[in-house]
């Protein structure tokens, strides 16, 4: 995915002639921080799966936190069945404490960034059955999550449970001078190709750090197959979609990241075909961003060279203009 700058106030028909924009990370900046989260969940003996107990920190890049977290479950008599407790420590226990598992778990933040987060981790699972114990890497999206270790519980619980497990989530913190804003954004779709131009509109707005997400449907359009005297006009279904995250930065710039996915399929043939692209810049308010989505890709079934030699020349893009809500 291609992306330049213009400046604000530039009609849309001369958007085509962009500058360069500054992707994010181009320059040095401060350690970012995301919220990392081990939970634990249980799925219940009637199907059900919820958290029963969690241990959240939130680091700097290059930061490492431990936990250990023991899971109990309690039947008395004179209480509804099936009370669940996820006990934490700092100190290790010398041993788990009952049938369920005891977990002590390690993690190192390598990477904060929107909607990308990457995470080494270890665990060691302690329960009369024995030790068990992994080392891994996770790259997460925001309030994503990875499943780490799952354990038949049902003996243990006494029937209440099927099954504990322990997760790993991570989340980006919002400033709290900015969490609640919102960001306005105007998003024009122009398709050019072949003698035609279509363009379509959307006005959106979201919450800081909210992910806004777009669809602006089917629409069709006649390409041209082949060369003469064997060339033919397809009647092609395309469809253009993504999300937007943006965050107000303490500079006053806004740190956006765009993702979408352009789809084609023809109107009387049964293939589809799409590509996906994503893009973080900083933009300031105001300022009017042109992102190039890639054409489809041919499946490894379809073997139609003219037809994706068509897509190719019918360009697609996404015009953004970030603004501020006051």
């Amino acid at each position: 995915m291609r992306i330049g700058m213009i400046r604000n106030g530039v009609a849309l028909a001369a958007l085509m002639a962009t500058a360069g924009g500054r992707v994010v990370g181009d320059d040095s900046a401060v350690p970012r921080k995301a919220k990392l989260e081990f939970r634990v969940v249980a799925t219940w003996s009637k199907g059900a799966t919820h958290p029963i107990g969690s241990f959240s920190e939130q680091l700097e890049e290059g930061g490492s936190t431990t936990a250990n977290m023991q899971v109990r479950v309690d039947t008395p008599a004179d209480a509804s069945p099936c009370q669940s407790s996820v006990t934490g420590s700092v100190s290790p226990p010398a041993a788990p404490d009952g049938p369920l598992p005891l977990w002590q778990t390690e993690a190192t933040l390598r990477r904060a960034e929107m909607d990308d987060i990457q995470v080494d981790y270890a665990w060691r699972r302690r329960s009369p059955a024995g030790d068990v114990t992994h080392r891994g890497s996770a790259r997460l999206s925001e309030d994503g999550h990875a499943l780490l270790d799952f354990v038949p519980a049902s003996e243990a619980s006494s029937g209440c449970w099927d099954n504990v497990a322990l997760e790993l989530s991570a989340s980006i913190p919002e400033d709290s001078a900015f969490k609640d804003r919102r960001i306005a954004y105007d998003l024009w779709l122009v398709s050019e190709g072949h003698g035609n131009r279509l363009t379509r509109r959307l006005q959106l707005m979201g919450k800081q750090g909210e992910k806004v997400a777009f669809d602006y449907g089917t629409f069709r359009s006649k390409l041209t197959v082949g060369s003469r005297p064997n060339e033919r006009t397809s009647v092609m279904e395309m469809t253009t979609t993504g999300n937007i995250r943006s965050r107000i930065q303490p500079d006053g710039s806004i740190e956006i990241l765009l993702a979408a996915n352009r789809g084609a399929h023809p109107r009387e043939r049964d293939w589809y075909a799409e590509a996906h692209g994503s893009k973080k810049v900083s933009a300031t308010p105001g300022e009017t961003l042109r992102l190039e989505l890639p054409p489809p890709a041919p499946p490894a079934s379809v073997k139609e060279p003219d037809t994706f030699k068509a897509l190719a020349e019918q360009h697609v893009a996404l015009i953004l203009t970030p603004t501020l809500v006051d």
